[in-house]
């Protein structure tokens, strides 16, 4: 679907704001329900917002959000040797945020989506307020606002673990939060 990437910028936006989101988990659910999209454009199979567009979709998709993300947690735990706890609760909810985030803004745009299946066949716009250009613009802001927030925090993080090691190794005196950091910076 040429609206998919555009998905990706609810979930790193907030990231950006939360970081204790599972990132993974909701950037894997803001997009996976397009795979039935994807079927349908490469082999005709199925119909572009079929049943994974609806609430049973974000049903099905939910663990596999949260297995994703523990694989790739498990891979990067053992190249970096972290020794993070994997909280599969969070993963699963931030992979619940991203598949209904999907659910609300492709509820908008295509009016063919069975929002309630199996409950209710009923199709039609979630809202009917929005169109192509009222999603598109907002989540393209979104992604790179959160890319910008996440640069600054990481440059800021890595200045501030900068100026704790110069003092450290000058011998200056710090002040009382720099003194905790450092000892967390050292161990």
């Amino acid at each position: 679907m040429p609206f998919t990437p555009y998905h990706l910028g609810f979930g790193v936006f907030l990231f950006s704001i939360c970081p204790y989101i599972d990132v993974i988990s909701i950037l894997i659910g803001t997009i996976i329900i397009d795979i039935e999209g994807i079927l349908y454009l490469l082999f005709k199979i199925g119909v572009p917002h079929g049943f994974t567009h609806s609430m049973l979709g974000v049903m099905i998709y939910f663990l596999p959000c949260a297995f994703f993300s523990w694989i790739f947690f498990k891979i990067l735990q053992k190249k970096s040797k972290l020794q993070i706890r994997f909280n599969w609760i969070l993963s699963i909810l931030s992979g619940l945020l991203g598949l209904v985030s999907h659910i609300i803004f492709d509820g908008n745009l295509y009016p063919e989506m069975m929002i309630l299946y199996p409950f209710s066949t009923k199709t039609g716009h979630i809202f009917g307020i929005m169109n192509y250009q009222t999603i598109v613009i907002p989540l393209t802001t979104m992604f790179f606002v959160g890319v910008c927030i996440i640069f600054v925090k990481i440059v800021l993080r890595f200045k501030f673990k900068i100026n704790l090691l110069l003092s450290y190794n000058l011998k200056l005196p710090l002040k009382a939060e720099e003194q905790l950091s450092l000892e967390e910076v050292t161990n």
